[in-house]
């Protein structure tokens, strides 16, 4: 979505935002060695920013779920959904493999091998660093969004309903445990193979495809704003539960799922200002470039971070000036990135796409025309 268009889904362009801003937060505190260390609260909320990553998974699926209406009217859907995906992630993907080859600060292992896997996004599957990590930074959440990109009309298919979505999540929840369970005997490093897998991450798209079916009837609900209020008002609650430790019963990465959709689902019913704005819409339409650029950038800046620390500022203080110029800095790259290539090599990619999965045709009284456009639902 360009930037200044109508937005149709504000909420979900917010959520984008939110969860961009989040995992710059934490970055700043985490990246630097030694790293910033902040009092309780600030801390918590900090280092929680890596929660950032499966909120942008829940609202890509639920994003992917308003959009396959659309292929419906396609000869080759499956082609056109790919196509699609691959011109969305891959240009500016590609373009920061480029760039950091030429900078590599986390000397991350740049080889033959490495690079195939990253440039055919199959390095989620394979462990070890430079692959399942990515060689550009935190570029694994790339790999975990293709290979669930590659299932996804598959799983669409089959989830038509709130209940048949809760049924895929239940599945999912299996096969993490099932990995979970075996993945040690087959990997050298099986707890960084597991946080960063599609296996074990399944769970969150699948909480997005849940919400995305709620989302379609509750707009029908009689008291839907006082609903979405209590949801909202849950998540705080929800996110104390879950960094202290306190969750019932299973991995705590799980329960990120329920708070997410209540803040999805909130949101939409709800829309509060503070988190529903022109700013975080904004933040949201150029998510991606963010979330690309911001690692270089913060790495750039860290002998900047170390005088800041050292000028008698407060660590809290320190940390709060280093994360204001860091978006300084990381905005203006990531609209450029936008605009100069992501939104273009998109757009150029949707017409591609369009081209080669073809339009179905039906015949009317003898004659075939092309198949009138399915309208995508709000």
């Amino acid at each position: 979505m360009t930037p200044g268009k109508s937005d149709r889904f504000p909420y979900l362009s917010a959520l984008r935002g939110i969860a961009a801003l989040w995992v710059v937060m934490a970055h700043v505190a985490l990246m630097p060695n030694p790293r910033f260390v902040l009092s309780w609260w600030p801390e918590t909320l900090v280092r929680s920013g890596v929660m950032g990553v499966n909120l942008f998974f829940l609202v890509s699926a639920f994003s992917l779920c308003l959009t396959m209406p659309k292929h419906d009217n396609e000869q080759r859907p499956y082609l056109g959904f790919m196509l699609r995906r691959f011109f969305r992630i891959a240009p500016l993907f590609y373009a920061v493999v480029i760039f950091s080859y030429w900078w590599n600060p986390a000397g991350l292992p740049y080889n033959l091998k490495t690079i195939l896997a990253n440039l055919t996004f199959i390095f989620n599957f394979i462990p070890g660093r430079g692959y399942q990590t990515s060689i550009i930074f935190a570029g694994w959440t790339i790999g975990v969004e293709m290979a669930f990109y590659l299932v996804f009309p598959f799983i669409y298919a089959k989830t038509k309903s709130v209940t048949l979505a809760i049924r895929a999540l239940v599945i999912a929840l299996v096969v993490a445990t099932v990995f979970r369970s075996v993945i040690g005997d087959l990997v050298a490093d099986p707890g960084i193979y597991i946080r960063q897998s599609i296996f074990d991450l399944a769970p969150m798209f699948m909480f997005g495809i849940i919400a995305f079916h709620v989302v379609q009837i509750a707009g029908e609900w009689t008291h839907r704003r006082a609903i979405g209020a209590v949801l909202l008002a849950s998540v705080p609650l929800q996110f104390y539960v879950i960094v202290t430790g306190r969750v019932p019963f299973g991995p705590a990465i799980y329960w990120q799922g329920p708070m997410f959709f209540c803040l999805l689902v909130g949101l939409y019913l709800f829309p509060i200002k503070p988190l529903v704005n022109a700013a975080t819409r904004w933040l949201g339409d150029i998510s991606y470039s963010v979330y690309l650029v911001h690692g270089p950038i913060i790495a750039a800046l860290f002998p900047l971070f170390g005088r800041l620390r050292h000028s008698g500022l407060s660590e809290l203080q320190a940390y709060a000036l280093a994360l204001a110029i860091s978006l300084l800095c990381i905005v203006p790259v990531a609209t450029l990135t936008f605009h100069a290539w992501e939104n273009w090599t998109n757009e150029w990619g949707k017409r591609f796409a369009s081209r080669r999965a073809g339009k179905k045709r039906v015949e009317i009284d003898g004659v075939k025309v092309e198949r009138p456009a399915v309208p995508v639902a709000a």
